[in-house]
């Protein structure tokens, strides 16, 4: 067990946010946190960056590090308070904040604009940047050359000094274990989809295809934030949910038999993963950690044209590829390795 305290700084409290400081408070480590979520609304953009002052200089000046969750505007403050108090900073980097797209309008780097000048300012200023897959650091061939995604912190920053570390997100076997039999001839995909553009990014077009495709297919789409309606048309195989708890996410999991991940950009998807705990037979785009996540367990396509190759394999039998996909998940990505890298920063000595 360790002692002390580290500050958290995250816009969001996605699941893996909250896993981070469940793992960091099981170790002993008293967390402060300073959630920042994005607005727009200039009144409230203010409000976020004088709370970030304020409870930065309290938490960081008694903290042994500081971690941040994705590097935005809500990074800025604390990272520049953590160099004034000569506390390690590590930027925590999960998609967004290492990829340009102009066809989706989406990444921290689409446009030269203050906010640009901020990110690489941040980087530059964090002591380390923890990548969940090194194709954020290095970049993604496949995206690159295919959909005309740029990509990795590298290639934005060439002459960037701060270290980058790939530390994958980790996930609780015990807890996702399926201990219901599937339900033949299900997909399913989870997608926190609150706009037109998360849903294309997810490659949910793909996903509603396929469903018309197999119409003696089951295939269920969760996660439709409230007050966001879809404008397309869903044929009847095709089942939506909203946003899911965790507990409810296991139960979907146990019964599908395959897992569709269709994203055009994701550093290393948690959904997929959790989904291949519970045995789901993955079938992913190959762009940034999907494949490594997936391996030989499933498949693997490229673009939106590999259709019929996705539905040809859903036709097809694949007994034993279910509990392969739980068990690399369990090899790959264990709490132990993430804990180990959370133990490696508390024990450095600040070097600011």
């Amino acid at each position: 067990m360790y002692s002390g305290k580290v500050t958290l700084v995250s816009n969001s409290k996605n699941t893996f946010v909250i896993k981070d400081i469940i793992l960091l408070e099981q170790m002993g480590i008293k967390v402060h946190l300073i959630h920042s979520p994005a607005y727009k609304n200039p009144f409230h953009f203010f409000l976020n960056r004088f709370r970030e002052f304020i409870l930065g200089t309290y938490y960081i000046i008694q903290s042994k590090v500081l971690f941040i969750w994705f590097n935005d505007y809500h990074t800025f403050i604390p990272v520049c308070l953590a160099r004034i108090f000569r506390k390690s900073s590590i930027i925590i980097v999960g998609g967004y904040d290492a990829v340009a797209s102009n066809s989706l309008n989406y990444g921290i780097f689409l446009k030269k604009n203050f906010r640009y000048f901020i990110a690489k300012r941040n980087y530059k200023f964090a002591n380390e940047i923890w990548v969940v897959h090194k194709s954020l650091e290095e970049g993604c061939p496949f995206t690159n050359e295919t959909l005309e995604i740029k990509s990795g912190i590298k290639r934005f920053i060439p002459n960037l000094k701060t270290p980058i570390i790939e530390v994958p997100t980790a996930y609780e076997s015990n807890f996702w274990k399926a201990q219901n039999l599937k339900i033949k001839k299900t997909v399913i995909t989870v997608a926190n989809i609150s706009d037109e553009r998360t849903f294309k990014r997810k490659g949910i077009p793909l996903f509603i295809k396929l469903a018309y495709a197999l119409p003696n297919f089951k295939f269920t789409l969760a996660g439709i934030e409230e007050g966001f309606s879809l404008q397309y048309n869903f044929p009847k195989n095709v089942r939506l949910l909203a946003k899911q708890t965790r507990d409810q996410l296991k139960i979907l999991y146990a019964k599908h038999t395959y897992y569709f991940q269709g994203s055009k950009i994701e550093g290393l998807p948690n959904v997929l993963c959790e989904a291949m705990l519970l045995e789901c037979i993955p079938i992913g785009k190959k762009s940034f950690g999907i494949p490594d996540v997936i391996g030989e367990t499933g498949l693997l396509f490229g673009l939106n044209d590999d259709k019929e190759k996705i539905v040809n394999f859903l036709k097809k039998d694949h007994k034993g590829l279910g509990p392969k996909a739980r068990q690399r998940i369990m090899e790959k990505y264990p709490l132990q390795r993430r804990q180990k890298a959370f133990e490696k920063a508390l024990l450095k000595k600040n070097n600011v």
